[in-house]
């Protein structure tokens, strides 16, 4: 029990310190996420912010390049659009201030002048002279619509550049369209220095395809290559999502892992020609106070629950081993290092579930006395070498412990008790031949007793009671001089148990009213009707058990109850008379039996004549029957307390007569009113084959009557009884013939009911 206890609290503990663990772990991961989240989301706050800025300054550019465009379309006159020489002086002239590759101005005849930065003007020129994206412009700007052409390799300048285009007005009539176009590097001082992203990033212009535009120098990817979906920028998990967000101009947050390192990125769609923003965070710069700052808090976190688990596995450990020296404590005797009682137990349980066996229990004679003349050390060092024997003398499946002083209990998976004694005698010899005491002349003696398991019993309860059951066989093998075996008896157990029984409940019995008054009737061998009844005691406890009087009284005999209860049956029998009486019924003489040890008290005869004063009965109505064997002793005494009684008006019966070594004498003495024959006097008579028995019962009745003895007959069973003491004289009959012993309701119901019609 106390195992299965320290075990679930242990289990308990485990499960504890496990969640607790486990909790943390998931607190930690929590916060280590949340932490990590918010590290995110301030990279990400912090680039679409520095993005915004970034296509802001662009968007000014590109604002300011208008804005270039469209002042000098103002300074271009109708001077200047119908004299093309002076135009193209005037376009070459402008270019010198700004950073356009090349400046075109057409009229409502598309005929122009290109002014291109490195190379000569053209005038009058065609169309057709300009790339497609900038005619598309030229026709844009005639409609009245100012427009930014895609990027595209200029056939002039042999580079990527992109195209403006705006109307040209005189007054509100378009007269003309003014086109120039400059290199996708005048935004590169835009996206170059060491301040993009705080300084921990730096930014690409790309367009929705994914070719690199502009490719910023501070770059972590050394490889030279055309577009994002090459190199190491993106993972096959990553590029379709990538390639998907920028057909649909929207923003976009990744990552991508260069030489073991993650970047994480972000696409921003700039709002112009599908340019986007690929802004990449490289984790230094501003950021990275913030960066570490979540870092550090990480960190902390991470070592709080570390030495928290620590902590919870250490007082886990220091919990365990706690229960281990309770283990040891609870289930092992800290002397011999034997198992204890309490685990014996439990282990009997056990076994007795798949097996049957014996217990057995020994002890060592006048164990107290041994220790007091050789002191407690040897009587010590004597234990724990028992328990080395002990040892090797179990076999696999069984065990022993140590209880307490010199007691051992020991399970063999034994049942015949022929093995069970062999072995036994082999341990017991070991212990004597090898024990400290031996060159001494103290002879050590060991006390065995041993109890079997019963077939079918449950383990548990059947545990419990041959724990019960060794004792009794422990003590009845104690008490003598040398070593004793005893193997427990069941029916000898059983008499001793209900002997138990009788003396620690008798007083109670008495106090309670469960000694009941049985009447035998006696019957007048003349007249064949009721002359009396015999007082009988049967003990019916309030729990519904029966008890008879072979059970209790010859312990009552020995313990001396009997003068207590002869007296109460004594009192039973006059309160019955009193109440036949009462009820007007013509009452019948009552025989109770009295014990020496009542019958020689002192105050007999004031106690007995109190009774009959407290109840106002005549004294001819109590019969007290004594045996032969009180005449033994001292005739003369027992004559002067039966002539008191007589006096007093009792009748005084001499019961038993026969049974033992009867003496006419006895009827020649003692001053007896009556004399019942015992039932094996009366059956040696009935037998054909002894004539002389029968003659001297004959002779006895006789002598009887000549001294004014009426004689009894007990035990008479069958109508030959009957015609046998008819035959001989005898005045009344006892037996089952006539009635058993019954109850008072049932002698009154069958008896005294019609002597009440009588009256």
């Amino acid at each position: 029990m106390i195992e299965k206890k320290l075990q679930k609290r242990l289990k308990k503990a485990v499960i504890l310190v496990a969640c607790i663990c486990v909790l943390f772990l998931i607190c930690g991961g929590a916060f280590s996420a949340y932490l990590k989240d918010a590290k995110n989301q301030l990279l990400r706050e912090q680039g679409i912010l520095e993005a915004e800025e970034y296509k802001s300054r662009i968007l000014k550019q590109l604002q300011a390049d208008f804005q270039t465009l469209s002042s000098l379309s103002i300074f271009l006159g109708s001077d200047y659009s119908l004299d093309q020489d002076l135009l193209a002086e005037r376009l070459s002239q402008t270019q010198k201030y700004n950073n356009f590759v090349t400046i075109a101005y057409y009229d409502q005849d598309l005929k122009g002048v290109i002014s291109n930065k490195d190379k000569n003007t053209l005038t009058r020129a065609g169309l057709s002279e300009l790339s497609a994206e900038g005619q598309e412009g030229i026709k844009k700007a005639m409609s009245g619509e100012s427009s930014v052409s895609k990027l595209f390799k200029s056939t002039i300048s042999n580079s990527y550049v992109f195209v403006y285009s705006v109307p040209v007005f005189e007054g509100n009539e378009i007269t003309g369209a003014l086109s120039a176009s400059s290199h996708i590097e005048i935004f590169s001082d835009i996206l170059s220095g060491n301040t993009v992203l705080g300084g921990g990033g730096y930014i690409h212009l790309i367009n929705s395809d994914g070719d690199f535009l502009i490719r910023s120098s501070n770059t972590v990817v050394k490889e030279d290559v055309p577009s994002i979906f090459e190199g190491p920028y993106l993972s096959e998990s990553s590029k379709a999502e990538v390639q998907e967000a920028l057909q649909d101009q929207e923003r976009i947050f990744s990552s991508f892992t260069y030489n073991g390192q993650t970047y994480p990125f972000l696409l921003e769609p700039v709002g112009l020609n599908n340019w986007y923003l690929f802004c990449v965070n490289t984790g230094g710069g501003l950021n990275s106070g913030s960066v570490l700052s979540i870092r550090v808090v990480q960190i902390l976190f991470a070592a709080i629950v570390l030495l928290i688990v620590f902590l919870m596995l250490y007082g886990y450990r220091l919990l365990r081993n706690y229960n281990q020296a309770l283990l040891q404590l609870a289930y092992y005797d800290t002397l011999t290092g034997a198992e204890n009682m309490s685990r014996f137990r439990q282990r009997l349980a056990d076994a007795l579930k798949s097996t049957r066996g014996c217990i057995i229990a020994f002890s060592i004679r006048q164990f107290p006395f041994l220790t007091e003349i050789f002191g407690k050390e040897k009587s010590d060092q004597l234990l724990c070498q028992i328990k080395e024997i002990a040892e090797r003398h179990i076999e696999t499946g069984e065990f022993f412990c140590r209880d307490a002083e010199d007691r051992f209990y020991l399970f063999y998976k034994e049942t015949d008790t022929g093995i069970i004694r062999r072995r036994l005698e082999n341990l017991i010899k070991e212990i004597e031949t090898n024990s400290l005491f031996r060159r001494t002349d103290y002879q050590l003696a060991i006390y065995c007793g041993v109890t079997i398991s019963s077939v079918g019993s449950d383990p548990q309860e059947e545990a419990e009671s041959m724990l019960t059951r060794i004792h009794f066989a422990l003590d009845k093998a104690k008490g003598g001089h040398s070593s004793t075996i005893w193997f427990f008896d069941t029916e000898l157990h059983k008499q001793e148990e209900l002997e138990n029984y009788i003396e620690s409940h008798m007083h109670g019995a008495l106090q309670n009213g469960e000694f009941k008054l049985f009447l035998q009737p006696k019957t007048d061998l003349k007249s064949g009707s009721l002359c009396g009844a015999e007082a009988l005691v049967r003990w019916q406890s309030n729990n519904g058990r029966m008890i008879f009087p072979n059970q209790f009284i010859p312990l009552f005999e020995t313990n001396g109850f009997c003068t207590n209860l002869d007296l109460y049956m004594a009192e039973q029998a006059c309160r019955q008379i009193r109440y036949w009486m009462d009820n007007g019924i013509d009452p019948v003489p009552i025989s109770v039996n009295q014990s020496k040890l009542l019958f020689f008290e002192g105050d007999y005869v004031q106690k007995m004549t109190d009774l009959l004063k407290k109840y106002r009965i005549p004294a001819q109505f109590i019969t007290l029957e004594i045996l032969e064997g009180m005449a033994l002793d001292n005739v003369d005494e027992l004559n002067a307390k039966i002539i008191q009684l007589q006096n007093e008006g009792f009748r005084i019966s001499l019961d038993d007569f026969g049974s033992g070594y009867s003496s006419l004498n006895i009827l020649g003495n003692l001053k007896i009113d009556e004399v019942k024959l015992d039932r094996d006097f009366l059956i040696s008579a009935a037998d054909q084959k002894q004539n002389r028995v029968r003659l001297i019962m004959e002779e006895i009745v006789r002598l009887a009557g000549r001294l004014g003895i009426s004689t009894l007959a007990e035990g008479v069973e069958t109508p030959e009884d009957e015609q046998l003491i008819r035959t001989i004289g005898c005045d009344t009959g006892q037996g089952y013939l006539y009635s058993r012993p019954l109850s008072i309701s049932d002698f009154n119901k069958k008896y005294m009911e019609h002597r009440l019609q009588k009256v």
